[in-house]
This record gives C-alpha cells, sequence and structure tokens, in this order.
C-alpha cells in the first residue's frame, strides 16, 4: 500500500514539474521579432515618414495664408503741426499797431492728427485667396506622388527580403548535404572507396557556402536598415518578413491611358499646378482694377482760428504705361507656364505608357522562363543529382559526379529566385506607373 501511494505521488509530481520546466523555458527564451506584413509597412510609412508629413504641413500652411488672403493694409494714424510758423509768437492772438491803427492777429499755425486706410479692390483679394487655396492642393498631390515612389522602394525591399530568406534556407539545406556527404566521404576513406581530393573539393563548397550566407545575411540587414528608414523607425530594430509571394497578372491587362491621368497622382499635381497657374494669372489681371483709399485729419487751431478738418478720398491708377508693365509682364509669362505643365503633363503620360507596354511584354517573358524552371530544369537537375546520390551510397558513383549535381541543383535553384525577385520586381514597376498600390 505504502508503495502504490508513492507511485501515486510520483504521477501527480512529475506533470507539475514538466509545466514548470516549460514555464520557466518560455520565459527564458528570446520573444520573437515582430512578423510585418507589406499592408503593415505601407501604412507604417504612410503615417509616419517624415517627408510624407512634409508636405501635410506645406499645405496647412498654403491653407493659413489662404485665411488671410483677404486682409486689408494697416491703418495709417499721423499726428504734427500743420502750416505752423517758425516762430511761436505768431502762435498766439496778437493786437498790433500799425501808424495808429489797432489790427488784431488771431494767431497761425495748426496742430493736426490724421488718419488714412487704403481699401484694397475686392475681386483682387477673392482671386488671391482662391489662388493660395489652389496652391494646398498641389502639396497634397505631391505628397501622394511621393507616396507612391516611397512605397515601390519598399515593395522591392520587401520583395527583396522575401527572396534572400529562401536562399538562405536553400543554402542552409546545401550545407547540411555537404556536411553529410563529407562525413560519409571520411568514413569511406578508411576503405580508400574515396579519395582526399573528393572530400577537399566538398569542404571548399561548404566554405564557399559559407561565405555566400554571410552575403546574404548582410543584405537582408541592409534591405532591413531601408524599411526601417521609411518607417521612421530606429534602424536597428528586426522583425519578420511574410516570406508568402504574390503573384499577380499584369502582362494581359490592356493599357488605359485615361487611367494615367486619373490614377496618377504626379499627373493630377501638374493638373493642379496648370490650375494654380491660371489662377495666379487671373490675380494678377486684377491688378489693372484701382485701390481706394480714405483720408481723415482734424487740425485743432492756434489762437483764435476755428478748428478745421480734411476728408479725402484716393483711388490708384493702374492702367499707367509705367505702372502696368510688371502685371502685364506676369500675365504674359503665365501662358508660357502653362503650357509648358501642359506639355509635360503630355511627355509623362506618353513616356508612362510606353513604359507600361514594356513591362507587359518582360512580365510575360519572365514567367515563360520561371514556368521552363518549374517544369524542366529543376525536376530533371534533381533527378540527376538523386541519381548521382544513390549511385553513391552504393558505391557506385563517385563524390565527384555528387557534388557536381548537388551544385548544379543550388545554382539553378538560385536562379530560379533571382528570375522570380525579377518578376517581382517589375509587378512593383507596373504598380507604380498606374498607381495601383
Amino acid at each position: 500500500m505504502v508503495l502504490q501511494s508513492i507511485q501515486k505521488t510520483k504521477t501527480m509530481v512529475l506533470p507539475i514539474h514538466h509545466a514548470l520546466i516549460i514555464f520557466f523555458t518560455l520565459i527564458s527564451a528570446p520573444l520573437q521579432a515582430q512578423i510585418f506584413t507589406y499592408d503593415s509597412v505601407k501604412a507604417t510609412i504612410l503615417n509616419a515618414n517624415p517627408e510624407l508629413n512634409m508636405y501635410v504641413n506645406q499645405a496647412k500652411a498654403f491653407d493659413a495664408m489662404a485665411t488671410g488672403a483677404k486682409a486689408w493694409d494697416a491703418p495709417q494714424v499721423s499726428a504734427g503741426f500743420f502750416m505752423t510758423p517758425y516762430n511761436p509768437s505768431y502762435w498766439q492772438t496778437q493786437t498790433m499797431d500799425d501808424k495808429g491803427t489797432t489790427t488784431m492777429n488771431p494767431g497761425m499755425g495748426n496742430f493736426m492728427i490724421q488718419a488714412r486706410q487704403m481699401i484694397p479692390n475686392p475681386s483682387r483679394l477673392h482671386a488671391t485667396q482662391k489662388y493660395m487655396q489652389a496652391r494646398s492642393t498641389v502639396e497634397l498631390e505631391t505628397q501622394k506622388a511621393t507616396a507612391n515612389n516611397l512605397l515601390t522602394q519598399a515593395k522591392i525591399s520587401y520583395a527583396d527580403i522575401q527572396i534572400i530568406e529562401k536562399k538562405l534556407v536553400i543554402i542552409s539545406e546545401a550545407k547540411r548535404t555537404l556536411q553529410t556527404m563529407i562525413t560519409l566521404g571520411e568514413r569511406k576513406i578508411a576503405y580508400n572507396q574515396e579519395s582526399l581530393a573528393s572530400i577537399y573539393k566538398a569542404k571548399s563548397q561548404l566554405a564557399i557556402l559559407n561565405s555566400d550566407e554571410s552575403m546574404l545575411q548582410s543584405e537582408r540587414k541592409q534591405k532591413m536598415y531601408l524599411l526601417n528608414t521609411l518607417m521612421n523607425r530606429s534602424k536597428e530594430m528586426s522583425f519578420q518578413i511574410d516570406t508568402v509571394l504574390v503573384i499577380k497578372e499584369y502582362e494581359n491587362k490592356p493599357v488605359d491611358t485615361s487611367a494615367l491621368s486619373t490614377n496618377r497622382s504626379d499627373v493630377l499635381a501638374l493638373e493642379k499646378n496648370i490650375q494654380v497657374m491660371q489662377l495666379k494669372q487671373k490675380a494678377e489681371q486684377y491688378k489693372s482694377r484701382p485701390d481706394f483709399g480714405i483720408e481723415y485729419g482734424h487740425m485743432f487751431a492756434f489762437g483764435q482760428n476755428p478748428n478745421l478738418f480734411t476728408l479725402m478720398g484716393m483711388i490708384s491708377i493702374p492702367l499707367a504705361p509705367w505702372s502696368s508693365k510688371m502685371y502685364k509682364s506676369n500675365v504674359s509669362a503665365a501662358n508660357y507656364e502653362i503650357k509648358a505643365m501642359q506639355n509635360q503633363k503630355q511627355s509623362i503620360v506618353n513616356e508612362s505608357t510606353g513604359m507600361i507596354y514594356s513591362l507587359q511584354s518582360e512580365i510575360k517573358s519572365v514567367k515563360y522562363q520561371l514556368e521552363l524552371y518549374k517544369t524542366m530544369i529543376l525536376p530533371s537537375l534533381q533527378k540527376t543529382y538523386d541519381v548521382a546520390m544513390i549511385a553513391y551510397a552504393q558505391n557506385t558513383g563517385e563524390l565527384f559526379m555528387a557534388l557536381d549535381a548537388r551544385m548544379n541543383v543550388q545554382m539553378a535553384q538560385m536562379q530560379h529566385l533571382d528570375i522570380l525577385l525579377k518578376l517581382l520586381t517589375l509587378q512593383a514597376d507596373y504598380e507604380k506607373q498606374l498607381q495601383l498600390d
């Protein structure tokens, strides 16, 4: 009975002991790096990239300037003596005797307070306000165009890391296979069934794999630094990526040139710039309209003179030849700038259309290459390697042949991944042209 109770106690203690071991193992294990999908990278870039925030603040600055575009000039107030004798004795009332005749001098001079307010032409103020408001829309469209470029860089860097991860897996598998072959070959040397040259060749290939692995890890860090820079994060922060590759069917899509004018932010920014230039031209034309002003002055007369006032209205004459040259030349210059931007817009659409056709053709060619690797090249090389390994294990083949077959498989796998990376890069360039992201 005692033995049975001890055995029951052991059966109860062991699971608790195992649970404690698992608990402390989980605590002591390093936390896995955060997994970032491309959508997460994209959202972080759009929210945190300082270059994109710069355009938002520029747009807010123009909006702030637009709120004050209808402001008038500050009023002017002045005070001082008006038509006053230099001799202060003449300021006061005086009795003068001229050859027995008595005359009265009521005093001379005035102290004047004056105020002036210029009233700008309201149509010119309204045109200036619309011009400033339109400039903020240009900044927002330019921000979208910049975001398109930044996201394309992020896509390509993300795809680079995805392919590097797959290459590292291939190298890791190749290293394990070579280590097994080296171990097996060293055992066969004792029975004179293998040569030292084959062992040295296998070890040299293993060293080359270690070198390639180090280069790929360094390249991965560089791409990670770039993504962290785009996301405005600490450059040393590490994260895991989603290794699932997304292949899209862009090669057979019809090219819609009208979509370039409606989707491309750089084209829309040019259209906004043309509108801004037209509004600026309109504001310059309104400079031909006169401004108005009013001036009031009150004079405190010295002596017995009555107080006086002055009230005057003013109007500018912008049509004078010496004052109209400036805004007329600005209106003429705006016409040429508008034509230049229209030409630039046509050039972008034309160049982008040709680029899209070229990308579609290249995508089709790259997909054909990938299909060849998938259906013919890789399976054939893999079968050759399998046959060589079976022959080597059965002592009917040589290690040299197995090593060559292994190297051919690895090279083909790497080439396949390089072509796959090229396809992902072409997809990113295609999406950039149509701004699909």
